[in-house]
């Protein structure tokens, strides 16, 4: 069973050098609605996207199967995204501060585990049904452009793909490690001060 302690009493009986527990707990909180937010917001671009791709599908006359194809993959890919972010908003939700402080730090590392897979295997899950989608998707257009135009659609669209796998998506990343670990770290700073 998880102890739970009066920090009050602790905070009384010991001397200054307890990290202060009201400066820990309203960082991670900040950290808390800043996520749920941030996690928000790209939903509701996910979504708009989608609605967007729909109504392109809906709207635009599509003659081949490998167009319709590449615009299931892509829809699968953001669906499917949006899905792993609707889970990380439910877990942060779940969060309550008047917890102990066990309590808090297991579900601030069941946040940062949620991350960790939604930045390996669904971000990967992610670009490879975009790459492939987006490759199904050009194929018809392909056929009715000159060989320039299907080297600069394709040799975009695919550059931009690297420069998001290879630039953006390592700095996100290692954004959101830095800001989780702020966090962890103060909690397991002020968990080793109480065991003392």
């Amino acid at each position: 069973m998880a102890p739970n302690y009066n920090f009050q009493e602790i905070w009384n009986s010991k001397n200054s050098d307890i990290p202060n527990i009201k400066e820990i707990k309203t960082k991670a909180e900040k950290y808390r609605k800043k996520q749920i937010l941030k996690d928000i917001g790209l939903i509701a671009l996910l979504l708009s996207t989608l609605a967007i791709i729909i109504a392109i599908w809906v709207f635009i006359k599509i003659s081949y199967f490998s167009t319709q194809f590449g615009i299931m993959l892509v829809l699968i890919g953001i669906t499917m995204y949006s899905f792993l972010v609707y889970q990380n908003i439910n877990i942060l939700k779940k969060i309550n501060t008047s917890t102990t402080n066990h309590e808090y730090l297991a579900t601030i590392r069941k946040v940062e585990q949620q991350q960790i897979y939604m930045q390996t295997k669904g971000l990967s899950t992610y670009y490879l049904l975009l790459s492939f989608g987006f490759a199904f998707y050009f194929y018809e257009f392909a056929l009715k452009m000159s060989w320039l135009g299907v080297l600069l659609t394709y040799g975009l669209t695919f550059l931009w793909c690297a420069v998001s796998w290879f630039f953006i998506r390592p700095r996100q990343i290692k954004k959101q490690k830095e800001k989780i670990s702020t966090v962890i770290s103060s909690l397991e700073k002020l968990e080793k001060s109480f065991e003392e």
